[in-house]
């Protein structure tokens, strides 16, 4: 089985996820690879199943940044420029359908990254997500359909904390937000950063250096 990367570099929102639908659809048809998008969006808001409208503090009027209701788990979140997203559409294997291990392993990832930077990341019982001292820097939210994965982690590389400030996010009223330019003091370079990525989700999911590199005509 092959594993799919493709780096959809700055896509709006609703072109990602209507990408994501497509092929969701074809992994349950039959599609026999896995894919990694790999994407930077410009400024927008996500809402997960049940989040509270409310939680958005009225900052997409007040910014004018967009919304969208999404089939993710989790609660008000931001994704804007400077941050890492990864959505992983994989097929749940019949031996491993075990959603909150693959949530974990995506922490894993994560953290691994943050190691190979110097950065002391790590996960909190209770919380999802990976966490630097008691700020959040990487948010994940995952949906499974037909026991294919969508959606995915958010890694903030740069992203404007402010974007954050304004919105209850994940749920949490009381969480700071981190990136690894806050903890850096300079920002990573965000290409170096989305390749270690792609190196710990192929070694922790066992692709075992089988991917085929794609890039997407956007």
């Amino acid at each position: 089985m092959a594993l799919i990367v493709r780096d959809l570099g700055r896509c709006e929102y609703g072109a990602a996820l209507a990408l994501q639908e497509e092929i969701v659809a074809r992994k349950i048809g039959g599609d026999d690879d896995d894919h990694l998008l790999l994407v930077e969006h410009p400024p927008v808001y996500t809402l997960g199943r049940g989040a509270a409208v409310d939680d958005l503090l009225g900052a997409d009027v007040r910014l004018g940044v967009p919304v969208f209701r999404v089939g993710r788990g989790g609660g008000v979140t931001f994704h804007g420029p400077g941050q890492l997203v990864a959505y992983p559409i994989t097929r749940l294997s019949q031996g491993g359908r075990d959603v909150h291990r693959y949530v974990r392993n995506l922490e894993r990832c994560l953290i691994r990254v943050c190691e190979e930077l110097g950065i002391p990341a790590h996960q909190e019982a209770g919380r999802t997500g990976v966490w630097v001292g008691g700020a959040k820097l990487a948010s994940i939210g995952v949906g499974v359909r037909r026991w294919t994965t969508f959606h995915g982690i958010a890694l903030n590389i740069s992203t404007d904390l402010r974007f954050f400030a304004e919105i209850v996010p994940c749920r949490m009223p009381e969480v700071r937000m981190t990136s690894l330019l806050a903890e850096l003091g300079a920002a990573p370079d965000f290409a170096a950063v989305q390749r270690s990525f792609v190196h710990q989700f192929e070694a922790t999911f066992g692709y075992c250096g089988n991917e085929q590199v794609q890039v997407a005509p956007w």
